[in-house]
């Protein structure tokens, strides 16, 4: 399970409803009534999508992105600029990830609400708010995570050195004692049992300070909702790396030399 699962679909669900009525009426003003055969035409080598419903409510966030990444320069260069086109291109290799079921990482969940936002802000959508408070709690979870794991490492710390004194204290009182206590007993062999005992005693305090990883036991991870027993969840750390050829670097540049040369409408 994707510990980000959640946030990603959240932001593609209010992208795709926000787009819906703005790319229907963007076609509407350029081309009319034939808008929707327009809409069809992006997608000549795509089945799935050649029969676009006359229902745009049915349309998901590919058919609108494509869409409007197609229709760029006859349509939506009117109404947003290069870097909106960017946002698209981007936001078209998350939804593909996304649908392909790969894993998203904190960066990458964050960078496609930001992304998200951002058009949508563009656009004036009402949706603006829902996706701040999406990020806002995106981000409460992974620092509350990172407080509280570096709380536990100074609770963890403390409570080593406590028990370090402890033990030197013990300690010093058996190196002290064994001596004379065992003087009549062993002899001169009380001083082997002395340098044995506070040995044994270092290498306690020794192990005891010495680093180790925070053992808290079993417990809930509050992001992905899994039981894990340290405190670094093993399934949420298992996020993708950013991948920059996943976002067609090439369509950008084909975008920045046919920008100026807007196509007509048909």
């Amino acid at each position: 399970m994707d510990p980000f699962q959640d946030s990603v679909t959240l932001a593609l669900d209010a992208l795709t409803s926000a787009l819906r009525p703005y790319v229907r009426d963007c076609l509407q003003e350029v081309f009319g009534n034939d808008w929707l055969e327009v809409a069809r035409g992006s997608f000549r080598n795509d089945r799935t999508y050649s029969e676009l419903s006359e229902d745009v409510d049915a349309w998901d966030a590919h058919a609108l992105l494509s869409v409007m990444w197609d229709q760029w320069n006859a349509v939506f260069r009117r109404h947003l600029s290069l870097f909106e086109r960017s946002l698209v291109a981007e936001l078209r290799a998350f939804r593909n990830r996304w649908a392909h079921q790969r894993a998203f990482s904190f960066d990458d969940t964050y960078r496609l609400l930001d992304s998200v936002q951002r058009l949508l802000s563009r656009i004036d959508s009402d949706k603006v708010a829902r996706l701040g408070e999406i990020k806002f709690d995106l981000l409460r979870d992974e620092f509350g995570e990172a407080i509280n794991a570096q709380a536990r490492e100074h609770e963890n710390r403390r409570e080593r050195w406590v028990t370090a004194f402890v033990y030197f204290m013990c300690g010093s009182v058996f190196v002290y004692l064994i001596p004379t206590a065992f003087e009549s007993i062993l002899g001169e062999l009380r001083w082997a049992l002395t340098t044995a005992v506070a040995m044994c005693f270092a290498y306690l305090i020794y192990k005891r300070v010495q680093q180790r990883p925070i053992q808290v036991g079993p417990h809930e991870c509050r992001r992905c909702r899994r039981i894990i027993y340290g405190t670094n969840c093993p399934y949420c750390n298992r996020g993708s790396t950013f991948d920059s050829e996943e976002f067609g670097s090439h369509e950008e540049e084909s975008a920045v030399r046919s920008f100026a040369r807007p196509t007509q409408p048909r």
